[in-house]
């Protein structure tokens, strides 16, 4: 079963509404999908309707925006109950925080270089109701012309050091694992490659948050190489951690192809989040 467990759409800073993402999943040969939209839990039966419409597998997902420190450590989660009061009692905790963070970002601009960004310039950049991203700020940043283009503005405004840079409401991996946890979801370190930590610092990390209930680790990504693939495989099976791989698509241009690289997840992993083939 080829599968693409991480893609972004509208709901967060995709490009592409779920109907049509689940038109392209099936021109991929995609059987199985997971839109893994940042920081939001909502949306879950608009995209489970479209992948149902499209003949494709769907199965919930979200990417939690977590970190350790300073340090980007994102978690995706999969099968997870998104009817649940709980879920939605987590999603507008998300979208408080989400709305704290920017508040953040507007003043340390406004600090930096006299940017003067209002919240409806950020909030007109969103295509659907959903929790603001970094993407929508930048967006905003350039439609405004305070710089070029959108590498301009995250360059310069939304890397970790950046002094325009926010960490409010931002969890740490472990209460992201604890958060999906209480949903009854299954827990996934993503990327692991893009984590910014000296490798063996980094290792040292997954083997902690195992500890703390981690559940598995994205091994199939399109940045990683054949080396790292293979080292963050070994290392699932010698901690019993699932295998989760998908192409992190946003958008067209974007450096992403739907479905690649090539993944297919095992039965083990498909019981757990409860999908029946």
């Amino acid at each position: 079963m080829k599968a693409d467990l991480h893609m972004h759409s509208v709901w967060s800073d995709g490009q592409y509404m779920p109907a049509e993402l689940a038109v392209l999943c099936r021109q991929s040969g995609v059987e199985l999908a997971s839109l893994t939209d940042h920081d939001n839990f909502a949306g879950d039966g608009e995209k489970r309707a479209a992948f149902a419409a499209a003949g494709v597998g769907y199965l919930t997902g979200v990417e939690i925006s977590a970190y350790e420190g300073k340090t980007k450590v994102h978690v995706t989660g999969y099968g997870y109950d998104a009817a649940s009061p709980l879920c939605a009692a987590l999603q507008r905790e998300r979208a408080r925080l989400a709305d704290e963070r920017l508040d953040d970002v507007l003043e340390r601009l406004k600090k930096y270089k006299d940017i003067r960004l209002s919240r409806e310039d950020v909030l007109a950049e969103r295509k659907a109701d959903v929790p603001v991203h970094t993407l929508h700020i930048a967006s905003a940043l350039v439609k405004k012309g305070f710089y070029p283009n959108l590498k301009g503005a995250f360059l310069d405004c939304f890397q970790p050091d950046s002094p325009t840079y926010s960490y409010v409401g931002r969890p740490t991996p472990v209460e992201a694992i604890e958060m999906l946890h209480s949903l009854g979801g299954v827990a996934c370190l993503a990327h692991p490659g893009r984590i910014w930590l000296p490798f063996e610092e980094r290792a040292a990390l997954i083997r902690q948050l195992k500890d703390r209930g981690l559940d598995g680790i994205e091994c199939t990504y399109p940045t990683h190489t054949a080396e790292e693939t293979a080292y963050y495989l070994s290392l699932c099976e010698e901690l019993g951690l699932f295998r989760t791989g998908g192409s992190d698509f946003h958008r067209d241009g974007g450096g992403r192809t739907l479905g690649v690289p090539f993944f297919e997840p095992d039965e083990a992993f498909l019981r757990a989040v409860h999908f029946c083939v």
